[in-house]
């Protein structure tokens, strides 16, 4: 079944790599699509202004600069979400390198554990949300 009118996918380029990143820093993750020898496309994300979110920046120190091949885990109540930062993510075409999670409506956030490429575990707790939040591998 064929969707994407319904979601307000309505071109027909030639599609050669799609990227998804929060272009404007408001907790939407947004598609972009580039096409052969036609214009971009971008699709803007306007989530329910109910729902809540939490996204990472990572900085490695020990680990690559990047952070490629950490991982968070994040919990809240009996919600459990995994991202890995992703080196390359498709032909043409590289994703936000910082990790978002949708909360839905809850709001708040037990604890989030990183687990660094180096073998670093970090753990926050309690974390803000509806933000971005750096984090900067520790030394030791």
């Amino acid at each position: 079944m064929d969707v994407a009118k319904k979601v307000g996918v309505t071109d027909v380029y030639d599609g050669r790599a799609v990227a998804l990143a929060d272009l404007s820093n408001r907790g939407a993750v947004d598609v972009i699509v580039a096409n052969q020898n036609q214009p971009a496309v971008l699709y803007r994300d306007y989530p329910d202004s109910t729902n809540h979110w939490i996204a990472f920046r990572l900085i490695g120190t020990r680990s690559n600069r990047s952070a490629i091949g950490a991982e968070i885990v994040l919990e809240s109540g009996d919600l459990r979400q995994r991202r890995v930062v992703d080196g390359g993510s498709g032909f043409a075409s590289q994703n936000d390198r910082r990790l978002h999670f949708g909360l839905g409506t809850r709001e708040w956030v037990d604890r989030v554990v990183i687990h660094w490429p180096s073998g670093t575990q970090q753990v926050l707790q309690r974390p803000a949300i509806d933000r971005f939040i750096t984090v900067t591998e520790p030394e030791r």
